[in-house]
This record gives C-alpha cells, structure tokens and sequence, in this order.
C-alpha cells in the first residue's frame, strides 16, 4: 500500500475551519443527512401544581375503578336503610277444591291480601348494617384518595422527565451532528489519502450510535407526551421550553416522631384500614339468631264466603327464629376471620408507613443535596461553554461542539434533579395525608404543622464540608 502524500504545511486552525463550519451548520438544524430536528413550535408554559389541576379535573378515568368501590358501599347503605322503613306487600292466589261441607256450592277461590308492615325493633341488626355500610363509604373514599394521589404522582414524575427529555433532545442531536461531521471529514480524509477505510468505518459507526440513542429518546418522549395527554386532557405537541426552577431553601428537619404522630390520623391507606375493620366489626356485631318486632296492618278479600275470613286487621308481632341450622355462626365466624386479617394489615401498614416517612424524609434531604451538585455542576459547564466560547472567537479552537453538548446535558441534569426533589416532596405530603399538590409549597412542613416542629432528634449528622450552596461556600478552610 503506498504512503499518504504528504500535503503542505497549514496552520492548525486553518485545517479545522471546516469541521467548524459544519458543526455549526448541523447545530442550527440545517443539514439534511443526519437526524430530522425536532418539531417546531413549543408548549404552552405550565407549572407543576397547574399540571396537578388538569389531572384532578380531566384524569377521571383514572379513579373508575376506586369510584366504583364508593358507589358499591353506597348502594349497600341504601339496602340497610331499607329495612328501617315500611313494606307494603300484596297476594293474589287462586284455586280449584272439593269441600266436604255440604252446604258448600263452590269449588274455586280467588284470594287477595295487601299487608303494611312497619319494623319496630330488630335488637340492633339493622343498625350495625347502616354503620357498617357508612364505615365502607369511608374506607372506600380513602382508597379513592390513594387512588388519586398515585396517578397524581405518576403524572409529575411523567411531567418532570418530559422536560428532562427535552432537553436531552437537544444534547443528543448536538452529539449526534459531531459525530456527522466527524464521519464527513474522515471521507474527505481518505480521498485526500489522509486516514484509512478503517477510521472512516468508525467514525460512522459512531454516527449510527448516536443516532440510535437519539431515536430512542426520541421514542420515549413521545410515549410521555401520550401519557401526560391522557391524564390531563391536553395537547402536549410543543417542546417545554419553561423548567421549572429548583428550590432555593434547605427543606427544613423534623423528628419522624412527630411526623408519625401526625400521619398516622391522616394517611388515606391507614384511615382506609381501619373503616374497612370498623365495618367488619360491625357486620360481625349484627349477625346472628335475633328477634324481630314488627308493626302491620293489612286488608282482604276472597270469593268464597267464610265467617273466619277478616276485612281488615291491624296489630304487632314478633318473630323469633330459633335455629337456622348453623348459617349465622358460620357467617359470624367468616366476619370475624375477616376483621383479625384486616386488624392485622393495619398495624403491618402502621409500621411500614413509620419506615416509609423515615426513609422519604432522609431522600427528600438527598434529593436536596442532588440540587445543590446538579446547580455546580450547571454553573461549572456554563463558566467552561463561556470561556470557550471566548476562546474560539479569539480563533483559539475550532469549535465548540463538547461543551455544548455537556452544557446541554447539564441543563437536563438540573431539571431532573429539580424534579426529583419536587417529587419527593409530594410523596411526603401524600404519607402524611395531604395532597401531592401540597408538597411543592416552600417549607409546606412547617405550614402544615403549625411550626411545632422539634429538630432534636437523636442521630447521627456527619459534618458538613465547604461545598456549593453551603453557608461556608465562600470562606476557606486551613
């Protein structure tokens, strides 16, 4: 193979101009070989908590399933009232006989009745049934609420990874677009007998990576786009163009004491456990073998004459069942069953919801500290993107292409951390019985509780290094 020509000396830059050139032609979406840009035109600028509202107005199918629970309980409600209130029955019957009286000239009868029956008192069944259904309507409205909450979360963290999306977008194109133009330049380095097929090869091979990986995001934005419209009832064809700024104070610490103290009366599952007991317990409570005392009237009328028949009665009864054959203690045993394995649930969920404030707490304080890297981090490869920005005006480098494409990535960077905090806020509202919405309050701890908050609490708090966004950020230490 014979050797590559040597070509005249030329300055470095001069070489690099249109790597340059091109760069910046691709950057600004103008080239027509790599990938297409994204579509034009942007969204509508949405905050998280106006994101929150269109869910809780438009995601109603969402919560079908738990609304369907609460209209079952309130159905049952209504079947135990039935039985505080009047019944008004009528029979007709008709029939063919032989009589063995003499003095009988008929041999059919047509008979009809209406009776009125008012129950008085049924020794306290039909009362334990009206509070057992009303402890299901309350136990199905918390479930409702977990129901709510759940897609809530789950339409924030689509809406905070959308923008994070976004903006990966435009660091995967501008990564992409260099390595097309690197490929671009490697052929003309071949035909210049420059480089070898091998290079070319893998540069293009890098083309194709990056365009994948572009694709796939691009994909995935897509599908979140699909899952925000569906909950929210609105159009999301734009690129986001409004992140939402990060938090700027240190969320405040609170014993997980108190902040049990304050759940355990509000949590929507642990409320939704104990109803669910409270109703089984009073289920139990009305079943078995009991009385009934029962006011009626009633009228009647038949074709056949008789001097035992009445026009019409009124007066009050008892009946009593003395053995139904063993179905009410087999019932009662079931209910009970069912109420100790609820009992149980409960304080299993008591104990887990005191871990999961604990551990939603502790990564609420990650998650800040995920701030405060993502922001040096931001601030770091925006100082960088300046200077060489400078430098490359000065005709020092040849491009800017890195430091775009990683002040790109560190913008995503910061969002992501931004929502993952956000988000993590809400889930501690949401244990603690609030809404999600609630959590994205600044210091919504110490609104919520009234400013009883005790920071005492003992354990270990490893010393705080000078760092970014630290009160030391700007002292030095020796």
């Amino acid at each position: 193979m014979p050797p590559f020509p040597r070509l005249p000396a030329t300055p470095f830059l001069a070489i690099l101009a249109p790597i340059a050139i091109a760069l910046t032609v691709v950057l600004a979406g103008v080239l027509s070989g790599p990938v297409q840009a994204q579509e034009k035109g942007a969204q509508k600028p949405l905050s998280a908590a106006e994101l929150l509202n269109l869910i809780d107005t438009n995601g109603s199918y969402a919560f079908a399933a738990a609304a369907a629970n609460i209209d079952a309980a309130r159905a049952r409600l209504d079947g135990a009232r039935a039985n505080l209130f009047p019944r008004l029955e009528g029979t007709v019957s008709g029939k063919f006989f032989e009589s063995k009286k003499s003095v009988e000239t008929r041999n059919s009868d047509v008979q009809s009745s209406l009776e009125l029956v008012q129950p008085i008192y049924d020794f306290g069944q039909t009362y334990s049934r009206v509070r057992a259904a009303r402890s299901d309507i309350a136990a199905a409205e918390e479930r409702l609420r977990v129901a709510r909450h759940t897609v809530l979360l789950e339409g924030l963290a689509v809406f905070f990874d959308l923008h994070v999306s976004d903006l990966r977008l435009h660091s995967l194109n501008q990564d992409h677009a260099s390595a097309y133009v690197q490929w671009d330049r490697a052929k003309e380095r071949l035909g210049l007998g420059q480089t070898d097929p091998v290079t070319v090869a893998e540069t293009l091979a890098q083309v194709e990576k990056t365009r994948l990986i572009y694709h796939r995001e691009r994909s995935r934005n897509a599908a979140l786009r699909l899952r925000l419209e569906d909950l929210t009832g609105t159009e999301f064809s734009g690129e986001l163009i409004d992140p939402p700024k990060p938090p700027t104070r240190k969320p405040v610490e609170v014993d997980t004491k108190i902040l049990f103290a304050f759940a355990e009366d509000r949590n929507p599952e642990i409320k939704a456990l104990a109803r669910r007991a409270e109703a089984l317990g009073y289920q139990r409570d009305g079943t078995g073998i009991r009385p009934r005392i029962e006011a009626f009237g009633a009228v009647g009328q038949t074709t056949r004459e008789s001097r035992n028949r009445d026009e019409w009665a009124i007066g009050a009864r008892m009946t009593v069942p003395f053995f139904d054959g063993g179905a009410k203690n087999a019932e009662h045993a079931g209910l009970s069953a069912q109420f100790k394995q609820v009992r149980a649930e409960f304080e299993v969920r008591r104990l887990d919801l005191r871990r999961q404030l604990r551990e939603a707490v502790l990564t609420r304080t990650d998650s800040w500290q995920q701030v405060i890297a993502a922001s040096a981090n931001k601030d770091f490869l925006g100082r960088r993107l300046a200077k060489r920005q400078r430098l490359y005006e000065q005709e020092r480098v040849a491009d800017l292409g890195p430091a775009m494409i990683e002040f790109s990535a560190g913008e995503a960077d910061m969002v992501r951390a931004t929502g993952t905090f956000f988000i993590d806020s809400a889930r501690l509202a949401v244990l603690l019985g609030e809404h999600p919405s609630r959590g994205l309050a600044t210091n919504f701890l110490g609104t919520l509780l009234g400013g009883k908050i005790n920071t005492k609490e003992e354990r270990f708090i490893p010393k705080e290094g000078t760092g970014f966004g630290q009160d030391d950020q700007s002292k030095s230490r020796r």
